[in-house]
C-alpha cells in the first residue's frame, strides 16, 4: 500500500506512480475511482466507474493479483466496459487457483445466472472451502435441491454454524438472520431434527431482532410470541 491520500498533491503523486507502471499504485488508483475519495468536505477523487475498470485492468495486466477478481467483475457485468464473459471466467479461474474464495463465489453467481445450477453449487462449495466460511448460498442449494440432491440435513448444519458463529469472519447480519429464519422453519417441520416449537421460536426471534423480517414475524404470529 502506498502513502495515504489526504490531499490533491498526494493524489497526483499516486497517479504519477500508476502511470509509471507501479501495479500497486494502479490498483489503488482504480479503487479510488471505484468508490471516490474525500478528505473531510474536500473531494479529492470523484467516483468514475469506467476509469476504475481501466486501472483495474492495467493493474491486472501488470501482475497485480488483487486486481484480477475486480477486473473479472466488471467484465462479467459489462456495465462500465464491454462485456467479456469468456475472459471473466478465465480470470475468476486464475484467482481461484490462487486461493480466492471471492472469485469462486462470483463465478458461481455467473453460472447461476446462466441457470447452470450444478456448476454454481460446486463453486459455492469451493468458495466455502477456500474461505473456511459458512456459505448461506450453499445451504440454500441443499435446502431447495438446486444443483445438488436436496438435503435438509446438510442445509441445517450450515444454517446452524452461521447462527452460532461469533468470530470476526462471521457472516453479515442479513445472512445470519436468514439462517435463523430457515432454522426456525426446519424446527417447525421436524424430520431431520426433532420438532421443537420452542427452538423454532428462538431462532425466528433471532431472525427478527431488528423487527424487520416479515416472514419470521408471520411465523411467530402463527406460533405465538409468548413461547
Amino acid at each position: 500500500m502506498t502513502k495515504k491520500i489526504t490531499n490533491h498533491e498526494d493524489w497526483s503523486i499516486l497517479l504519477a506512480l500508476a502511470k509509471a507502471g507501479d501495479n500497486v499504485a494502479q490498483y489503488e488508483v482504480a479503487s479510488h475511482y471505484d468508490y471516490g475519495l474525500a478528505a473531510g468536505d474536500i473531494e479529492i477523487v470523484g467516483q468514475n466507474k469506467p476509469k476504475a475498470f481501466e486501472w483495474y485492468y492495467k493493474a491486472y495486466k501488470n501482475g497485480n493479483a488483487d486486481a484480477i477478481v475486480l477486473t473479472a467483475d466488471f467484465l462479467s457485468e459489462g456495465i462500465y466496459c464491454d462485456q467479456n464473459i469468456e475472459l471473466a471466467i478465465e480470470l475468476y479461474k486464475t484467482a481461484i487457483d490462487n486461493g480466492s474464495g471471492i472469485a469462486a463465489n462470483n463465478l458461481a453467481v455467473l453460472f447461476r445466472d446462466k441457470m447452470d445450477y450444478k456448476k454454481a453449487f460446486e463453486l459455492y462449495k469451493v468458495a466455502q472451502n477456500l474461505d473456511n466460511s459458512n456459505s448461506l448460498k450453499l445451504a440454500l442449494c441443499y435446502y431447495f435441491g438446486m444443483g445438488t440432491e436436496k438435503s435438509i440435513k446438510n442445509a441445517f448444519e450450515i444454517f446452524l454454524r452461521i447462527s452460532k458463529d461469533t468470530s470476526e469472519l462471521r457472516n453479515c447480519q442479513y445472512e445470519i438472520d436468514e439462517a435463523n429464519y430457515f432454522l426456525g422453519q426446519i424446527y417447525i417441520d421436524g424430520g431431520v431434527v426433532e420438532r421443537s416449537i420452542h427452538k423454532a421460536s428462538y431462532h425466528l426471534k433471532l431472525a427478527d431482532l431488528d423487527n424487520d423480517h416479515r416472514s419470521a414475524q408471520e411465523l411467530l404470529v402463527l406460533l405465538g410470541r409468548n413461547i
